[in-house]
């Protein structure tokens, strides 16, 4: 789902390699909506903000600034998901006594529900595509 195999030189200056897996997988967590405390939910900001320490023989620090570019649209899209889910969600309980039961519908996203297996498996298809046209 995220890639962890950025390329590094022995000879070279790079990000701490323990610092930004460990941000990757919390990273993960929240996507795969493992991570549900909101003191330790990534969001698009927190990736933004993120830094690193830089450190002999780290991870190319341009590979790994391109993978967080690319994680921070998937947390602004699982975002916007949940701020519309919470809207609907909100406005249905003021007027549920007064509506008649709506059909169920699929909403089109690029990924199904935030955190399900069904958006796991979307997340996947997309990312082993992007890596076999590169």
């Amino acid at each position: 789902m995220i890639r962890t195999d950025f390329s590094r030189s022995f000879l070279r200056m790079g990000y701490d390699v323990s610092e930004v897996l460990t941000f990757l997988a919390d990273v993960e967590r929240t996507l795969t909506g493992e991570e549900t405390d909101p003191e330790k939910v990534v969001t698009a900001q927190k990736a933004l903000d993120v830094e690193f320490s830089v450190k002999l023989r780290g991870f190319n620090d341009e590979e790994v600034d391109a993978e967080i570019d690319r994680l921070i649209e998937m947390l602004r899209d699982a975002e916007r998901r949940r701020a519309v889910r919470r809207e609907s969600s909100a406005g249905s309980d003021v007027h549920a006594a007064t509506l008649p039961a709506a059909e169920p519908t699929t909403v089109s996203s690029e990924y199904a529900d935030f955190g399900t297996p069904e958006a796991v498996d979307q997340i996947l298809r997309s990312m082993t595509q992007e890596k076999e046209q590169s």
